[in-house]
């Protein structure tokens, strides 16, 4: 075989004919992880092999041997030379295993899948049963099927020489409500995970319900391996304060305490949040509201006035410098949602109690190129149009950072730096610029033969965002209409909330097709958007951006409540006024939705996966 130069040796010669004494053939010795033998033994045993069954069986032994030494180009190699048919039934397992692992490494999880799936309850080692099933588990996981990943983690788990209960609660932490199979378990340790999930999510209906579900699951399963977790989750997380009243005086009254920008330069975009706590705090009984303008005081002085309220939590505060401040000196053991993010690098330095919430422009980029790939996997790219400066630049970042889809390639982006250019930005970018200069060189070639002058767009795009304003929207969306051929399909057009504007809340025939994605409250026909009538008369004039604080103001006393769980279980999703909510590493995430301009109207984009009411 050609793999064998690897050794600097020649096969030994074919000695199929001869008649050896009986001795243990390599093909059917068990392998073990653990090897004596080096990957390079194992070659030169290939190389004095007697024939080509024996000679895979040693290959597909050093090929393994090369991928614990984390040498996988070399393993590789060997793998792509071997033959399945001159493979032993006994070194399958292992000859798969070897091809599953090697996948692995390059991230292709569906082939690990398909290869182990049906051959890793044949091994008998527990290594190696250990080793094909968290495989398995890190495949699902990957491909974000959380529930398989526990299966096959559970089952791993049972092989491995230290169980591991914080790698299996990694996985069961993601698994949300439309996840969990309905039926109990009948292995008894995975139906202990199960319960755990299960009691979880019925939590996030009654936050205070959710220490009764803790000891209901420690008298069901006392011996389980998530015990531990379960005691410390049920540990105080506060001490008493020493203020605190004696033994048969009433517990005072719960309070919240929320730090926005009352007064200055910001004063509007704290109302629009305090506007948004009242409403939802008004629908919590005994429950004290505490308001303190953080540009009043330093934080010394404002954290002073919030401990002296012992407070259930803290909301805010709003502008970005005074989260950066608070973020690196909080208030130890009291839950706070911050209501803007901060550098990535500083997050560690925050404790589980805390959280990061933010209407950031970013989130809106990334669900673009994810609904994108979603609605169209085949192989075209995605279209970015936007102004030449920091925020389009930074939303081109952020679609990319997202976008996933091998096959079609980078999206394209083009830029324009002034109203003028659009026109012929988006010709360029269709393909029109390039198809018009063919067409002229074919007339100068034909000379007085006619030729067919209708300009072609590329038909290689499988849709394109604008990330802009509504203003940039609007004049870019006409182009586009006449830049796209009569006779070719037409190209679906993306845009931000920021083409949904107060002038527009209810329909636009100027962008009529564009899909747009926002928050629920400002979308759903429900019984929220009594409450957004009510705000809207109530703040004339105000335009949407700020009734998207209003939401978030009202979404972060749900969050409150719930932080603690929410901070533990990302799988955990709160349908709030903002989105489909969930934490995950101390920021929450926001799924938003899609509508569509249509006919005047505003209405649900078809393929759009909406914030339904979960919980509710």
């Amino acid at each position: 075989m050609a793999l064998l130069v690897l050794t600097q040796c020649t096969s030994a010669p074919d000695r199929s004919a001869d008649k050896p004494a009986k001795t243990v053939d390599v093909a059917d010795q068990e392998l073990s992880l653990k090897e004596e033998k080096s990957a390079r033994d194992w070659l030169q045993e290939a190389a004095a092999a007697k024939n080509e069954v024996e000679q895979h069986s040693a290959l597909i032994r050093a090929a393994n041997a090369f991928q614990s030494e984390q040498q996988w180009q070399q393993a590789a190699a060997i793998l792509s030379q071997l033959s399945a048919q001159k493979i032993t039934r006994h070194s399958q397992k292992y000859y798969r295993l070897a091809k599953a692992r090697w996948a692995a490494e390059q991230q292709i999880w569906s082939k690990v899948i398909e290869e182990l799936e049906d051959v890793a309850t044949q091994f008998n080692q527990r290594e190696f049963r250990a080793l094909s099933l968290q495989l398995l588990s890190q495949a699902a996981y990957q491909q974000h099927d959380y529930w398989q990943s526990l299966v096959w983690q559970v089952d791993a788990q049972r092989f491995a020489e230290q169980p591991n209960t914080d790698t299996v609660w990694s996985i069961a932490r993601r698994i949300k409500r439309e996840e969990l199979p309905q039926q109990r378990p009948n292995d008894l340790a995975l139906a202990g995970w199960w319960r755990l999930v299960d009691y979880h999510h019925q939590a996030m209906t009654s936050p205070d319900s959710l220490e009764s579900y803790l000891n209901q699951w420690q008298q069901s399963f006392p011996d389980h391996d998530a015990a531990a977790l379960v005691d410390i989750w049920l540990e105080p997380s506060l001490k008493p304060s020493e203020d605190a009243p004696e033994t048969g005086q009433a517990s005072p009254e719960p309070t919240l305490a929320v730090l926005l920008p009352l007064s200055g330069r910001y004063k509007q975009q704290g109302q629009a949040v305090r506007d948004g706590v009242i409403a939802r705090t008004g629908e919590i009984k005994n429950l004290r509201v505490v308001f303190i303008d953080s540009e009043t005081g330093d934080i010394e002085s404002q954290q002073k006035q919030i401990q002296e309220l012992s407070p259930v939590g803290i909301i805010g505060p709003l502008l970005k410098d005074k989260v950066a401040a608070w973020a690196e000196q909080p208030l130890a053991g009291i839950p706070q949602v911050y209501l803007n993010q901060i550098d990535d690098g500083k997050l560690a330095q925050n404790s589980l109690t805390n959280v990061f919430f933010a209407l950031s422009p970013d989130t809106e980029a990334h669900q673009a190129a994810q609904q994108i790939n979603t609605q169209f996997p085949e192989s075209k790219s995605a279209l970015i149009i936007t102004a030449d400066g920091s925020s389009g630049r930074r939303m081109v970042d952020a679609f990319k950072s997202s976008w996933n889809n091998n096959e079609a390639g980078e999206p394209r982006v083009s830029y324009f730096s002034e109203r003028e250019d659009m026109k012929a930005t988006v010709e360029r970018s269709l393909g029109l610029t390039d198809s018009q200069q063919r067409i002229r060189a074919v007339k100068i070639a034909a000379g007085k033969i006619i030729v067919d002058e209708q300009e072609r767009s590329r038909r290689d795009i499988s849709a394109i965002y604008l990330p802009g304003n509504l203003q940039q929207t609007r004049l870019l969306k006409p182009f586009i209409d006449v830049s796209v051929s009569p006779f070719a399909e037409p190209i679906p057009v993306y845009a931000s909330s920021a083409t949904h504007e107060l002038r527009n809340r209810l329909g636009d025939s100027d962008l009529n097709g564009i899909i747009f994605s926002d928050i629920p409250w400002l979308i759903e026909s429900s019984g929220k958007n009594i409450l957004l009538s009510q705000w809207l008369e109530l703040r004339s004039g105000w335009g949407l951006s700020l009734a998207r604080l209003t939401a978030m103001g009202y979404d972060s006393v749900s969050l409150i409540q719930r932080l603690e769980m929410m901070n533990r279980m990302p799988g955990l999703v709160w349908s709030g006024l903002s989105g489909e909510l969930h934490i995950d590493n101390s920021v929450v995430q926001r799924k938003l939705i899609w509508a569509t301009f249509s006919e005047g109207e505003i209405t649900l984009a078809k393929e759009a996966d909406n914030a339904g009411s979960r919980y509710r």
